[in-house]
């Protein structure tokens, strides 16, 4: 018999309908937690059982003992990041070894500046979530001879080869597509932003090849939302009801936050119903400081397991750097159906 999953922080996020890092607060700074949350944490921690690790001395790379990994991650307020550095933590804790995070708040000249602090520390790794292309920084860790692996990017053009652990984004776009088209809808749009994000390229074309297969009527719509937002989907959703008879009748949203804010803004306007007239369907399956209306189905990211796996490829590099074959590792994203899509006959209604 498989020995029981520990129980993590993200389960109680989950448990409690609050961010990773909410629940981090709670446990490390509970000052900045309001008593309401603290008591849906509480909660969920007692109900689950969850047992919180030791906090460990404050970790001395340079010294000779614990090694020390570094993980670099695009942003700490997206919960896919912090995922990932949960899933980071359990294989270091399990090999003896310690990881400190820092945040490069969706800054790349921040993101060049904390990879150099990293590399003066003489850590015995570098996870790099790269803001943009990560270059740059892969050839500065290389130099240092510090191993780095990139998380949630391809590998990066202009330098030797890396190790690159990142979600399947075309199956995000192409089986959010395809379940919109298997429901019915027809007029399939890709609501998204920064379009030079390889992530939301990705998508965009994941959800075009999908509509391309469907063939017959089905036909495919790019909408520039103006963002990547709540506030953006909520303006988007606004301006879709003031032309109903032109609205789409299914929306992949290329972010979490713009499917929320686009259900609101439909919803609020009245002129369309979701999922009756729209379907929406989020492409991350983050945590949201704003509950949707309606609950939103989405496509969901393995950032959990995207750590672990990182971190084990990170292991086999330090183990023997010079038979290491690097290589790109797709995990693919689950579809969790919620009410914000149709259903097509037979479908369980349940969830």
């Amino acid at each position: 018999m498989p020995a029981r999953r520990k129980v993590g922080v993200s389960d109680v996020a989950k448990r409690a309908g609050v961010s990773i890092g909410t629940v981090s607060n709670y446990l490390n700074y509970p000052e900045r937690v309001s008593d309401t949350l603290k008591a849906k944490i509480g909660a969920a921690i007692a109900e689950l059982g969850y047992v919180p690790r030791r906090s460990a001395p404050a970790p001395e790379p340079s010294a000779k003992g614990t090694p020390v990994i570094g993980y670099v991650m695009t942003d700490i307020e997206h919960s896919l990041f912090t995922s990932i550095f949960e899933g980071v933590q359990e294989v270091c804790e399990e090999n003896g070894m310690q990881v400190i995070a820092l945040n490069a708040s969706s800054d790349l000249e921040r993101q060049h500046a904390l990879v150099g602090i990293l590399i003066d520390m003489k850590v015995a790794g570098i996870l790099l979530s790269t803001v943009q292309d990560s270059a740059q920084d892969v050839a500065a860790a290389r130099a240092a001879g510090i191993p780095v692996i990139v998380i949630d990017h391809s590998h990066p053009h202009g330098c030797e080869p890396a190790c690159a652990i990142l979600e399947n984004n075309l199956s995000v776009g192409r089986v959010a597509a395809e379940e919109l088209i298997r429901t019915g809808c027809r007029r399939v749009a890709f609501a998204a932003h920064s379009f030079d994000y390889e992530q939301i390229q990705d998508r965009q074309l994941g959800v075009q090849k999908a509509v391309m297969a469907a063939g017959g009527d089905a036909t495919f719509t790019l909408i520039d939302s103006g963002g990547l937002l709540i506030e953006d989907g909520y303006q988007l959703g606004l301006t879709l009801s003031g032309n109903p008879d032109a609205a789409p009748d299914g929306i992949v949203a290329a972010s979490d936050a713009v499917a929320v804010g686009l259900i609101i803004g439909l919803e609020e306007r009245g002129a369309l119903r979701v999922p009756d007239d729209v379907s929406v369907i989020g492409s991350e399956g983050v945590a949201l400081p704003t509950v949707s209306p309606t609950p939103l189905t989405v496509m969901q990211a393995p950032g959990v397991d995207m750590g672990r796996k990182a971190m084990m490829q990170m292991l086999d590099y330090m183990e023997d750097p010079a038979t290491h074959v690097h290589g790109t590792m797709l995990l693919e994203p689950t579809l969790v159906r919620r009410a914000s899509t149709r259903r097509a006959p037979g479908d369980d209604t349940t969830d």
